[in-house]
C-alpha cells in the first residue's frame, strides 16, 4: 500500500479495477477512466462471466476468479497482481461481499496507490488526508453504531482514564529503569 502518507493525486496510466461489487458501478467507472482520466491500460479482476459492457479488451485485460479453482493458482494470480506495475488498484466498496478476500489481499500486498470506489461510483484515493473519509465508509459498511454518551457518563471516565495512563507510564518506566540497572 504504497502512497498511504502522500498527497499527490494518483497516476491513472495503468489501472487495475477489482469488481467487487455490482456491474453497473464497474461499467460507470471504467467509463470514467477511459474518457475523463485517459488512462492507457486499464485491466479487470472479475467473478462474473463476460465482460462489462464498456470494457475497450485493445486496453486491458480480464482476470476471471471463477477460472482459478486450485488455491495454487489463486496465489499465483494474486501475486502476479500484486507485483504487476499498476500506478493504481480501484477496490470498489459498496457494500457488497464479492471478492472481499481477494481486493484486500491484492490492496495490502501491492505497492500501487489504492483508490476507494463507493456505490455511486465516485472515488477518493487511500491515504492519510482522507482516513476521515475511509472510516466513515468503514463504519457505513460495517454498520457500526454511532456510540454517543453524554457529559455526565463521559465525566465519569476522566478519572478512569487518567488512572490507565498513569499505570500505563509507570509501567512503561519502571521496565525502562529496571533494564538500565542490568
Amino acid at each position: 500500500m504504497r502512497g498511504l502518507f502522500s498527497i499527490p493525486h494518483p497516476s491513472f496510466d495503468r489501472v487495475l479495477v477489482i469488481e467487487s461489487g455490482p456491474r453497473e458501478v464497474t461499467e460507470q467507472l471504467l467509463d470514467h477512466l477511459y474518457s475523463i482520466q485517459r488512462s492507457q491500460t486499464v485491466d479487470l479482476l472479475t467473478c462474473f462471466e463476460g465482460a462489462p459492457r464498456v470494457f475497450d479488451s485493445a486496453r486491458g485485460t480480464i482476470f476471471c476468479t471463477s477460472d482459478r479453482a486450485q488455491p495454487t493458482s489463486r496465489r499465483k494470480l494474486i501475486r502476479a497482481l500484486s507485483r504487476a506495475p499498476y500506478t493504481s488498484i480501484a477496490i470498489l466498496c459498496t457494500g457488497s461481499s464479492i471478492l472481499a478476500k481477494w481486493k484486500w489481499i491484492i490492496a495490502l500486498r501491492t505497492s500501487a496507490k489504492i483508490l476507494i470506489v463507493n456505490e455511486h461510483g465516485g472515488f477518493f484515493s487511500l491515504d492519510w488526508r482522507r482516513r476521515h473519509t475511509a472510516k466513515l465508509l468503514l463504519s457505513q459498511r460495517l454498520r457500526f453504531p454511532k456510540i454517543q454518551i453524554g457529559l455526565a457518563a463521559e465525566l465519569l471516565l476522566v478519572p478512569f482514564t487518567i488512572a490507565y495512563l498513569l499505570l500505563y507510564a509507570g509501567a512503561v518506566h519502571g521496565r525502562r529503569l529496571l533494564r538500565t540497572r542490568k
